[in-house]
């Protein structure tokens, strides 16, 4: 019989600082600081490391794993025991999680994903990297196996498929802009370690209340606002946005620092990170949706973004966990795409695919939402700017009507033998491909106003959650053609998970 295994040692450590770590800021501030009488109750904290000490002591000496013929068996408790077996079969991803502390002890975070939720299947907290490998091979191995996969695959040499220099980084954080982050990230620093009345006056209710009166005395100003006033306003505009890009530019080269894209055998593995490091694996086979992402500025800097999503529910935690995972390339060169894909789906080619555009008449559908909006737009000038804002009324409708003819004509769907795909985006787009064997769900969408124009919409849902292709302003009979294809493909392939 298989033998059980421990933890490492060092998770007793990990878990208490996990435990310990949401006070741990504050009770810092207040030992080093000045606490006032109020204040001094956060040094009781320190009496909770006792209970956190006996829960962690307790959890590394009832946790235990073992590897059997087909499952991966944990058992975990003393008084409430629970043993859960997870089918090798099963097991898509096997997520490695470093940061700073877990490098220099030489530890990681284990996350075993499955199919079956948002949550990972299991946490093992912490392994050492033999172990992790170990892990890799025995669940990887024995898939395998299974499958019908030769034995020499999972030996084979890492074949790097993309890696992200420093320009590249520079280049995603300039496109992606996550500045925001970073800011947010600082203001909440400067809120705990500033003093109170530098937070009041520069941050706090004082800021914002001088802020809101200067705003209103620049809207409200006799005659409307002045050039001068215009004219720092855009200037302090300009200044903000470029602080966000610089931010994001270093937020990139921490967060993605030396990613590293890999394929062995049929396993795609992404490693990155400065500080946090990652390292994620997900079976190629396991691939539900593959996503195509060319914003304004990807094209301008003729980049993309490709995406992919695997079996699992679909919600707000499932969202932060694919923006650590799913993204197999954040910024590649878009003449690289092809080559990528063909290792993703080696039988599709997207070039040689046949786009078939939607209704003729869905420019009326999409002019008429857009209109809508600039109705309100409309509305807003006119409150903010008086009579001046009526002459923005026609250059508003002229921009509705361009926006609904650019996004119909860049409508296109395609089904081949073996993948269903749909394009949208007239300045940003997105290209979305679904391979048919991971079909799920089909269905035919009819609202009120499609009825009245012989127009329905075509969804097709997949193992990693949400509609992984949703076709709007098809003809009737297209659509009803579209989806007797679809529901007889799925309903006669067997559905690999």
């Amino acid at each position: 019989m298989p033998s059980d295994r421990r933890l490492h040692p060092l998770s007793i450590l990990f878990n208490i600082g996990r435990q310990f770590g949401a006070i741990a800021l504050p009770l810092v501030l207040i030992v080093v600081g000045r606490g006032t009488d109020e204040d001094r109750w956060n040094i009781y904290a320190l009496v909770f490391l006792i209970p956190y000490t006996a829960l962690a002591v307790g959890r590394y000496l009832s946790f235990r794993y073992r590897y059997e013929d087909s499952d991966l068996v944990i058992r975990r408790g003393f008084i409430f025991r629970n043993q859960r077996h997870i089918p090798y079969s099963r097991i898509q991803n096997i997520d490695a999680v470093q940061n700073v502390v877990h490098r220099l002890a030489g530890v990681v975070d284990v996350r075993i994903q499955t199919g079956g939720g948002s949550e990972p299947e299991a946490t093992l907290s912490v392994l050492t990297l033999a172990d992790l490998d170990e892990m890799r091979r025995r669940v990887f191995g024995t898939r395998a196996a299974e499958t019908e996969v030769p034995e020499a695959a999972p030996a084979e040499i890492a074949q790097e498929l993309l890696h992200l220099s420093a320009r590249e980084l520079v280049v995603y954080g300039l496109v992606e802009n996550r500045g925001l982050i970073v800011i947010g990230a600082a203001l909440g620093l400067a809120w705990e370690l500033a003093p109170s009345r530098l937070v009041e006056q520069y941050i706090g209710d004082q800021a914002s209340r001088g802020f809101v009166h200067s705003l209103s005395r620049l809207v409200g100003a006799q005659g409307g606002p002045s050039w001068s006033a215009l004219g720092m306003a855009v200037l302090g505009l300009v200044v903000f946005l470029l602080l966000t890009r610089i931010f994001s530019v270093v937020w990139a080269l921490i967060r993605l620092h030396g990613f590293r894209l890999t394929q062995q055998g049929d396993d795609l593995r992404a490693e990155y990170g400065l500080l946090t490091r990652v390292t994620a694996t997900i079976p190629r086979r396991r691939i539900q949706t593959i996503t195509i992402r060319e914003s304004v500025w990807h094209r301008v800097c003729g980049r993309a973004a490709v995406r992919v999503t695997t079996a699992g529910g679909k919600d707000e935690q499932r969202e932060r966990v694919a923006e650590q995972r799913e993204w197999l390339a954040p910024i590649v060169l878009r003449d690289r795409v092809p080559d990528l894909l063909d290792r993703l789906l080696p039988r599709v080619d997207l070039r040689a695919i046949d786009w078939k555009p939607v209704h003729p008449r869905a420019f009326r559908r999409a002019l008429v939402r857009r209109l809508i909006g600039s109705v309100w737009l409309a509305l807003l000038a006119v409150l903010v700017l008086g009579p001046k804002g009526a002459w923005l009324i026609p250059g508003l409708a002229v921009w509705a009507a361009v926006r609904a003819h650019l996004y119909v004509k860049h409508l296109g769907w395609a089904i081949t033998g073996d993948v269903v795909a749909f394009r949208e985006g007239a300045f940003g787009r997105r290209t979305t491909v679904a391979p048919l064997v991971r079909i799920q769900v089909v269905e035919l969408a009819e609202s009120p106003f499609d009825r009245r124009t012989s127009m329905a919409r075509v969804r097709v849902d997949t193992a990693g959650g949400g509609h992984g292709v949703n076709v709007p302003y098809l003809p009737r009979h297209e659509a009803d053609a579209l989806y007797s294809t679809l529901a007889a493909s799925a309903s006669r392939t067997a559905f690999e998970w």
